[in-house]
């Protein structure tokens, strides 16, 4: 049966007690010595032995090379400008907010200075504000 490269490379760590770092699909790193493999897990050796299980793995790498890969490379020339954000917008909610300020049953008077004073409300709605409190008023 053909060997396919994660066995070649996971062989070689082990016969060369090679450290390495593996990194795992969540971003997790474990490093250690390879101890042994097989088709579903690698069990690594550190101060404590770790099952890692093969799917899981993301990138295997020498312990060597596993500082350099996330440091930042040497661009030449103009450096890279940040991406620009677009400006925040403003809290323009004084009806949402308004709305929440009040109680959810409001005394009828109460709610009917509220209407006639709020200039948010259109007549429409001042209108049928009112008609709903008269219903109310009257199947008490």
């Amino acid at each position: 049966m053909e060997t396919n490269l994660l066995d070649k490379m996971l062989g070689s760590y082990l016969s060369q007690k090679t450290p390495v770092t593996i990194v795992l699909q969540n971003n997790n790193r474990i490093s250690g010595r390879i101890k042994m493999f097989d088709s579903y897990v690698i069990i690594m050796e550190n101060q404590k032995n770790e099952i890692v299980y093969r799917h899981a793995v993301s990138s295997l790498l020498p312990a060597l090379h596993a500082d350099q890969v996330h440091q930042p490379r040497e661009q030449k020339g103009v450096p890279a400008k940040p991406a620009s954000r677009p400006a925040p917008k403003a809290a323009n909610y004084p009806k949402q907010a308004a709305a929440k300020a009040r109680p959810s049953r409001p005394a009828p008077k109460a709610a009917a200075a509220a209407a006639a004073s709020d200039p948010g409300l259109s007549n429409s709605m001042k209108e049928g504000l009112l008609r709903w409190m008269q219903e109310q008023k009257a199947g008490k």
